[in-house]
């Protein structure tokens, strides 16, 4: 295994905006981009034109170049996204400066609101210090990714990383199952929400860990990140049985719901459902499952809710209002095993007992 760091010497914003395409910036280990509000890109482009210092950013130089779908890379981004996302977008126009940029040493330059073309026309002294600015980045050589992948986790201890964006960059097989079970269809057509910070993959996480314990269990952030640690120095490259068991119940699932389908706007109702398919799986009845009862489930507790709020309690269920306040919590085995048991007794007239599900 080699390993060397090194500094990139001659790096500034133009060059790295010039060798861009050879930068990966979706490495697995990754979050997603988009994150920073406008605020804070638009105060990186400012603290660069006044010539503030900003952090250093890390880069995994590959000993070998990378082919990923007919791209070629030499450099991943380990640490420093946003702000090479942020640059780009302000030398491709994307983002302006802030209405209320200030030059402090010299407050007579009105730049406010100026594009990267605008400034270039009206300051072009300003233009080329943007260009030319400095960017202190650190070379990472090495061919070993689970040192890259830790080296992303300890660099981003201190950020507000989501729990499942620090589970995204742990080794092990699991990450790499998580990413391929939030491949399915089901993710991406059927989930009325993105995956933006890792929604997805959070609730690819359940699914696995209920699929290798074939059971409800609790979900909560602790259990998640014990199921992923667990298999930490195990091969990436290892089967995981569970997978398989995931992706039969998403894909079932995917031939129910429909696209962004409504049902599915609570994630606490989608881990129920998962649940439910489950067990309609294992027990061999999964062809009484249908959108339909599931719909007449949801119009049912509507319609329960307002009779409770009315004071109707002689013809209120108090299962399903129940049913309703654990919704509350969604991460509890306690309260999915108790939810998930109404939606079987109501929707499908099944009574099951805790060990069957």
């Amino acid at each position: 295994m080699s390993f060397s760091i090194t500094d990139f010497h001659g790096s500034t914003v133009w060059k790295l905006y010039r060798i861009r395409d050879r930068i990966q910036l979706d490495p697995e280990y990754q979050r997603l981009g988009g994150i920073w509000a406008p605020d804070n890109r638009q105060l990186l482009i400012d603290t660069i034109i006044n010539g503030f210092d900003v952090p250093k950013l890390y880069m995994h130089k590959f000993t070998t170049p990378l082919q990923v779908k007919g791209k070629t890379y030499d450099y991943a981004i380990v640490d420093g996204r946003q702000r090479l996302e942020t640059l780009w977008s302000f030398i491709d126009g994307k983002i302006p400066l802030a209405d209320d940029f200030k030059m402090f040493k010299d407050s007579q330059i009105a730049a406010g609101g100026m594009t990267y073309q605008e400034l270039a026309k009206e300051y072009p002294e300003l233009k080329a210090d943007f260009d030319g600015f400095p960017l202190s980045v650190v070379l990472v050589e090495t061919d070993d990714l689970e040192m890259i992948e830790e080296m992303f986790s300890r660099l981003n201890e201190a950020a507000p990383l989501t729990a499942p964006e620090k589970r995204n960059a742990y080794s092990g097989p699991v990450p790499l199952a998580i990413r391929k079970l939030a491949k399915e269809p089901f993710f991406s057509q059927s989930l009325p929400f993105l995956n933006k910070r890792y929604r997805h993959y959070d609730l690819a996480t359940k699914f696995l860990m209920a699929a290798d314990e074939g059971k409800v269990v609790d979900t909560k952030k602790t259990r998640l990140d014990d199921f992923v640690k667990r298999f930490e120095g195990e091969p990436r490259t290892k089967t995981l049985p569970f997978l398989r068991v995931a992706q039969r119940v998403v894909q079932a699932m995917s031939k129910v719901f429909t696209a962004s389908d409504t049902l599915l706007r609570q994630v606490g109702m989608v881990t129920l459902y998962f649940h439910l398919f489950r067990v309609a799986i294992d027990q061999d009845w999964i062809a009484e499952v249908s959108r339909k009862k599931l719909v007449e489930f949801d119009s049912r507790r509507s319609r329960n809710r307002q009779l409770f709020e009315a004071g109707s309690t002689a013809q209120v269920d108090k299962d399903l209002i129940d049913f309703d306040g654990y919704a509350q919590s969604p991460n509890d085995s306690g309260a999915i095993r108790f939810r998930l048991k109404i939606l079987l007794n109501r929707a499908f007239g099944r009574e099951l007992d805790d060990d069957e599900i």
